[in-house]
């Protein structure tokens, strides 16, 4: 059976394991060897980007209500009271904090150093998505703080804090309407809302056909209820959690074969233990992983052995992810450079291999946008898709062309264009002969262009 040159393992896991390759990353993992590089991505921390220019994103939850003005009991009232200056403060405000919320994500995508890291904050965000424009006078706010506070410092952690943390912030919990799950026996309660809990079945844990019923999410619901938020009335904390004792349902509950006692609080911690250790779970988690990462349709082979990773290792992510770069599934040449990029990585990847690690941020949104994959705005709480058949179409390809020769042409970049000559000397063994044969033959100014738009920069 054919096997990658040596050559090809460098583009592979420079590819496969960042944003997209560099000349940084591939002297590196020349240098220092392929499992080496592989074990320093594993073990590394959560983002090395300096923070200064986004002060805000810097604030606790507590500091964003307070600083901001927000009014986390019924957001639509926010700006209610509000001059018609103090309007315009808040709006514009409201406006550039945006403007950071964005520019971070592509900015800590591009250059932050430990980018396996990134890449799963990222795949991490995408399976417990949040749409940043549902109640856009308070998400906007604090979207970032839900990316680099609840899920960047266990991207590569255990699943089980991964899940905690995620359903403890006020993102998550605003977002599928849990502070609107209240014991529905207490006269005058709205009742349950069972949407956060059908969603952390059947899209955070167990997955679709993960073997629950229409009781055990009623009974999720009911152990779900007071889970919420912080309000004027009740002590104040830096993460925006609150569990409202006298909102919850106390009574004993059935729960994918489980009895759990009414106890308050520890009912949550309970039902996320059972989900987060649950088989169904290791297999939904083991298939998006393998999906990301190897192939649209990845191999059962490769699905199972996870499974049985997550399984032994309580959710260890990082050995999970250990035991994926170390499968011959992941090494298979069949699967070598035919992993469609999402719009996102993409734009990141040509960002990336341009060296350009400040880009005109409006203009990259912009891009984004007109590719339909701006950070944040995926509506449905499962995220975007990371496989071709969401992407792939003549208009967006042509976006991407044309994505390609905005950088080439030095209209990201401070009015620099891109000259060929970086670019050749990365990719010479990496484009197939008719590609750089093809680039080679035409005018110096739009080799650059065709590099960044060629077949292979499509392709992970």
């Amino acid at each position: 059976m054919a096997s990658l040159s040596s050559q090809q393992e460098i583009f592979h896991v420079s590819n496969r394991l960042t944003f997209g390759m560099t000349a940084k990353d591939i002297n590196s993992i020349s240098q220092q060897g392929i499992d080496n590089f592989i074990k320093e991505q594993l073990n590394s921390k959560t983002s090395d980007v300096q923070k200064q220019q986004y002060e805000e994103l810097n604030f606790s939850l507590l500091e964003i209500f307070k600083q901001y003005n927000l009014n986390y009991v019924s957001p639509t009232k926010t700006r209610k009271g509000l001059s018609p200056e103090k309007n315009k403060l808040w709006t514009n405000s409201r406006i550039i904090f945006l403007q950071k919320t964005l520019d971070f994500k592509i900015d800590k995508s591009i250059n932050n150093f430990h980018q396996l890291n990134e890449l799963m904050t990222d795949f991490w965000f995408n399976h417990f998505n949040i749409f940043i424009d549902k109640i856009p006078n308070l998400q906007r706010f604090i979207i970032s703080n839900y990316e680099t506070n609840a899920i960047q410092p266990y991207a590569l952690g255990k699943f089980r804090d991964l899940l905690q943390s995620t359903a403890q912030h006020p993102s998550m919990i605003l977002y599928l309407d849990n502070n609107r799950n209240v014991n529905p026996n207490n006269k005058g309660n709205r009742g349950l809302n069972e949407n956060y809990a059908r969603e952390l079945m059947e899209l955070h844990t167990l997955g679709v056909d993960g073997g629950y019923t229409q009781e055990d999410v009623m009974s999720l619901a009911r152990i779900l209820t007071g889970w919420g938020v912080i309000n004027p009335n009740t002590p104040q904390n830096p993460n925006g959690f609150y569990f409202h004792e006298k909102l919850h349902d106390y009574s004993d509950k059935k729960f994918l074969g489980h009895t759990i006692k009414g106890s308050g609080i520890e009912e949550v911690y309970q039902a996320l233990d059972i989900l987060a250790y649950h088989p169904s779970t290791a297999n939904h988690i083991s298939y998006k992983l393998a999906q990301f990462f190897v192939a649209d349709n990845p191999p059962d082979s490769l699905v199972k052995k996870l499974a049985k990773s997550f399984m032994d290792s309580q959710g260890n992510i990082k050995i999970v992810l250990q035991n994926l770069f170390n499968s011959d599934e992941f090494w298979d040449i069949k699967y070598y450079g035919n992993k469609f990029k999402t719009p996102y990585q993409y734009v990141i990847s040509v960002l990336r291999i341009s060296n350009i690690t400040k880009p005109n941020f409006s203009r990259v949104i912009t891009s984004l946008r007109e590719l339909e994959m701006r950070p944040y705005y995926c509506v449905t709480p499962d995220g975007y898709k990371n496989v071709k058949t969401a992407w792939l179409s003549p208009s967006a390809m042509m976006n991407r062309v044309n994505f390609a020769s905005l950088v080439a042409d030095g209209k990201v970049n401070n009015n620099s264009p891109i000259n060929s000559n970086q670019l050749i000397p990365i990719v010479d063994n990496f484009l197939s002969t008719k590609t750089l044969n093809t680039v080679k033959n035409v005018d110096r100014k739009q080799q650059s262009a065709l590099i960044l738009g060629s077949p292979e920069m499509m392709y992970n």
